[in-house]
């Protein structure tokens, strides 16, 4: 009796599968008198071997663990308890393979009951002793036997109830999407009562910036920390995402705002003029050189100079920089003397100078030099929560320039753009935007409108690990990253399907998720 208290405590308390059957079994083994135990258990017409014991408890395997199959199969088929005193002698299982192998003399096996239903089986067996059990034993074996079957209840339970718990999780998020669109939606009709756009819910933190996402708090965070003071940034990010912005902001709202901010693309200048263009000329100092020239720096003095696509300057050039940054002296062409500037330097680029310096492309002194603090702007594809902002400030903006009469977009629209994976970030939104308003004949945007202005190749992220451009110098953190957000496109934002398909739990998806800073609730991503 107290062997059958403590099984049944573990039932509410043994967390172990394993351990739990394998005190059934072990139980089986005492109370019969058994040479060997086995718990038997079903998988559709499969019979598996959950638990194998022998008398002294320990586990049974190979050749040691096998068992009658035959006798197994009746207990279970025909759900009732089968005593065999001597199975050699028995005509119904004296011709069984397994019982001539093994053989076998005295064998008990009890049906497990579920819900109506044979799960299992309890099985015992001694290659000695013929009638070896009795009616008692059959009766403890089917106590046994009904103890497990409250394991087995209470697994189909909890298993019920871990699948509910992710269906309500799941609900909810989709619950949660679903209110997201809708506030969305409702946001790009409401207009105000003299009829003009609508505007953004939430004033970012340095217009005309526009974002809210968590992608683009950090960036925030980063400028405040660097307005009031003349160190060098480095803003990296791929080519629209709007790093100029960044550096915009950073003299907006600076301490040099009241002095000039000049902008220069290194890649848009022949490398035989970037010099001249940087530092000025004196008249004279090479054909075609009729007057003397200020050069970048000097019209930048006492404000901001942003060095955009600085990754494309070149080498001979990066030392003069790196001179310039550390002493603050230029030195025009044809010109013996320097003249001291105030500059604040801010640079730009979408190339990896950590490889281009490991390749001898780009100067060490100068990345250390210019990356004093960095700022990375996200790609569109890892901020879409900021979509709907940025379609509604160009729209406003569509509006004011007076050759678009658009003033919303419908939610089916919107999801179109979400679900796109914008190879050109922000400035390729810009631009199908202006596209898609020219040719609307209504007021409010439908997806139709989009038609042929975007990449169908990029609506999902279809890159393969053979794809030379796959990894492209990228962690495989980014790649993985890539990877997931790519599948959520293609599946739109169905987080169980995209599970499936990537071979991932969705506990494991909604962790990276959350790591990575993505709602899980809300847009293509929730």
């Amino acid at each position: 009796m107290d062997r059958f208290r403590r099984l049944a405590r573990k039932v509410l308390e043994e967390t172990d599968r394993k351990a739990f059957f394998d005190s059934v079994v072990d139980a089986a083994v005492e109370a019969t008198g058994a040479e060997r135990g086995l718990l038997v258990g079903k998988d559709r017409d499969k019979l598996n071997i959950v638990s194998a014991r022998n008398v002294d408890q320990e586990s049974l395997k190979g050749r040691a663990a096998r068992l009658s199959m035959t006798i197994a199969r009746e207990a279970m088929s025909q759900g009732s308890t089968v005593l065999v005193a001597d199975a050699t002698r028995e005509e119904s299982f004296s011709g069984s393979e397994s019982v001539g192998e093994l053989g076998l003399r005295s064998v008990l096996c009890v049906p497990v009951w579920l819900g109506g239903e044979v799960v299992a089986a309890l099985y015992v067996d001694s290659r000695f002793i013929p009638g070896a059990f009795g009616q008692h034993d059959a009766h403890t074996l089917e106590t046994l036997a009904d103890v497990a079957a409250l394991y087995f209840w209470k697994g189909t339970r909890d298993d019920a109830q871990q699948r509910l718990l992710s269906q309500v999780q799941e609900l909810t998020a989709e619950i949660a999407e679903l209110k997201t669109q809708l506030d969305e939606a409702g946001a790009m009709f409401r207009t105000s009562a003299e009829g003009e756009p609508p505007r953004s819910r939430t004033t970012p933190s340095f217009p005309p910036m526009i974002g809210e996402s968590p992608a683009m708090l950090p960036v925030y965070s980063v400028i405040e920390k660097v307005l009031d003071n003349d160190i060098t940034v480095l803003v990296t990010g791929e080519s629209g995402t709007g790093k100029e912005l960044v550096a915009r902001a950073i003299f907006t709202y600076g301490r040099r705002k009241n002095g000039p901010f000049v902008a220069i693309n290194c890649s848009s200048i022949p490398s035989t003029l970037i010099e001249s263009e940087l530092f000025g000329h004196n008249k004279g100092a090479f054909t075609g050189a009729s007057r003397d020239k200020k050069g970048r720096f000097e019209v930048a003095d006492g404000g901001t100079l942003f060095l955009d696509e600085i990754g494309d300057m070149p080498l001979e050039m990066q030392g003069k920089l790196l001179r310039t940054l550390q002493y603050g002296e230029i030195q025009r062409l044809g010109s013996v003397s320097t003249r001291t500037v105030d500059v604040r330097v801010v640079a730009a680029t979408n190339r990896k100078l950590e490889e281009m310096v490991a390749q001898g492309k780009f100067r060490e002194d100068l990345y250390y030099r210019l990356n004093i603090v960095s700022i990375e702007v996200p790609p569109l594809r890892y901020r879409k929560e900021d979509i709907p902002l940025l379609v509604r400030h160009f729209l406003e903006e569509n509006l004011k320039q007076g050759f678009s009469r658009v003033k919303g977009i419908s939610p089916q629209a919107l999801s179109v753009l979400r679900k796109y994976t914008w190879p050109g970030n922000v400035r390729e939104l810009e631009t199908v935007l202006k596209s898609a308003c020219l040719f609307a004949d209504k007021e409010l945007l439908e997806a139709g409108d989009f038609e042929g202005l975007m990449r169908s190749d990029s609506l999902s992220l279809h890159l393969e690990p053979t794809d030379p451009s796959f990894a492209d110098g990228r962690s495989l953190e980014e790649i993985e990253k890539d990877v997931i957000l790519g599948a959520l496109n293609k599946n739109h934002g169905n987080k169980k399907r995209t599970a499936i398909e990537l071979g991932i739990d969705r506990r494991t998806l909604y962790n990276k998720l959350k790591r990575w800073g993505i709602p899980l609730s809300g847009g293509s991503h929730g």
